[in-house]
C-alpha cells in the first residue's frame, strides 16, 4: 500500500468533505481502522486542519494544533507496525506552537521512520524551533526546513543516524561547521543561514550528488568537500560576492572528481586565483553548465577564466553557458 493521505479518501470536493468529517470526529469504520493500522506513512499537513476551522482571521492557532494533535494521537494508537516508512509534518502560514511541535517530533522518532520530514514556516526569522537530539538506526532520508540546528546537530547526525543516505536542509539556521557521514549519498543545503561557521567542511566517503545554494554572508571563507569516491553530480549556486576569491577557488577545486557540474554566481577572478592552480584536473567532468558566472568589468578576465576552466576539463563533452554575455 502506498502513501495514503487524508485528501485521498474520496475524489474532488466530496473527498475533501469526507476527510474533514473524519478528522473532526476521529470515528473510523472497521475498514478504515484496518487500513490505518497497516499504513506505511503518516503525512500531516496543517492546511488540512485549517480548512476545518474555516480559516479565521486569527488562524485559530490553538484550535488547529489541538485538532491535529488529537487526530495524530488517535491515529497512532491504532497503528500495529513497530515503525513507519515515513513521517512528514508540514506547517504552513500559521504561528507555531513550540510545545506541540515537540510532541510531533517525539511521536515521529518513537516510530523509527526511514524517512523523516519536518517543514516549518519562518514567519519570525528571529525565533526558530530548536531541533531535539535525534537517534535513529533506521533513518535513511531526513528533510528539515525552518528549524535551528546547533553545533551538536552534526555530531548527533554522525553518531545517531548510521544509515542516513539523504539529507536536505532548507531555510535552516545552522551553527555547525562540518558534516560527516559514512553513508551519505545525497546532500542538499539551500538558503540556510549561519552566524557562526565561516567555513563548512563536508566529509562523506561516497556521495552521489551535492547541491549548495548559499546565501550572502554565509560560510564566507568557503566550503570544502572531502570525499574518497567520485561525485556524480553537483550544483553550486553563490550569492554575489558571497565568498572570497580564494574561498570560491577552494570550493571549486574540491569538486574535481565530479561528472556533471552546474555553477552559478562564480567570480572570474576565483578561477584565475593561484589557489585554483593547486586543484587537480577535472578528468571525470563530462557536462558543465555555467549560469551567471564570470561576470567582470573586463571581458578579457571572463574569457581567461572560461579558458582556464576548460583546460582543467580535458574530457568535457557538453558545455552550457547561460547569461554569460551580460554586460556589466
Amino acid at each position: 500500500m502506498g502513501n495514503w493521505e487524508l485528501s485521498e479518501i474520496g475524489g474532488g470536493r466530496r473527498g475533501e468533505e469526507e476527510s474533514e468529517k473524519a478528522m473532526q470526529s476521529v470515528v473510523l469504520s472497521k475498514r478504515g481502522i484496518d487500513l490505518w493500522r497497516s499504513m506505511p506513512a503518516v503525512d500531516l499537513d496543517i492546511s488540512e486542519f485549517l480548512s476545518i476551522t474555516r480559516r479565521s482571521s486569527q488562524y485559530c492557532c490553538k484550535d488547529v494544533w489541538g485538532k491535529m494533535e488529537n487526530f495524530s494521537t488517535n491515529l497512532l494508537m491504532r497503528h500495529r507496525a513497530p515503525r513507519l516508512d515515513a513521517f512528514r509534518l508540514r506547517i504552513g502560514s500559521i504561528m507555531i506552537d513550540w510545545s506541540r511541535n515537540s510532541f510531533f517530533f517525539s511521536i515521529a522518532t518513537e516510530y523509527c521512520p526511514m524517512e523523516l520530514e519536518i517543514r516549518l514556516n519562518r514567519l519570525d526569522w528571529s525565533v526558530l524551533y530548536q531541533l531535539p537530539k535525534l537517534v535513529s538506526c533506521h533513518l535513511k532520508r531526513f528533510v528539515l526546513s525552518g528549524v535551528s540546528l546547533e553545533h551538536s546537530f552534526a555530531e548527533h547526525l554522525h553518531s545517531g543516524c548510521p544509515a542516513l543516505e539523504d539529507l536536505v536542509l532548507w531555510g535552516c539556521d545552522t551553527e555547525f561547521c562540518g558534516l560527516q557521514s559514512e553513508t551519505l549519498k545525497n546532500l542538499v543545503i539551500r538558503s540556510c543561514t549561519s552566524r557562526v561557521a565561516d567555513i563548512l567542511v563536508i566529509r562523506a566517503p561516497s556521495p552521489a550528488s551535492l547541491r549548495l545554494d548559499l546565501l550572502y554572508n554565509t560560510h564566507k571563507n568557503g566550503v570544502l568537500l572531502d570525499t574518497e569516491k567520485f561525485l556524480v553530480k553537483a550544483s553550486i549556486s553563490l550569492a554575489s560576492d558571497q565568498l572570497s576569491q580564494r574561498g570560491e577557488a577552494i570550493l571549486l577545486g574540491s569538486l574535481f572528481s565530479v561528472t556533471s557540474l552546474e555553477l552559478g554566481g562564480f567570480n572570474a577572478m576565483a578561477i584565475l586565483d593561484k589557489e585554483f592552480d593547486k586543484s587537480p584536473a577535472f578528468d571525470n567532468l563530462r557536462t558543465l553548465a555555467l549560469n551567471w558566472c564570470f561576470h567582470s568589468k573586463r571581458d578579457v578576465n571572463k574569457f581567461k577564466a572560461l579558458g582556464r576552466l576548460l583546460q582543467k576539463s580535458p574530457n568535457l563533452e557538453k558545455l552550457t553557458l547561460q547569461t554569460f554575455w551580460l554586460v556589466i
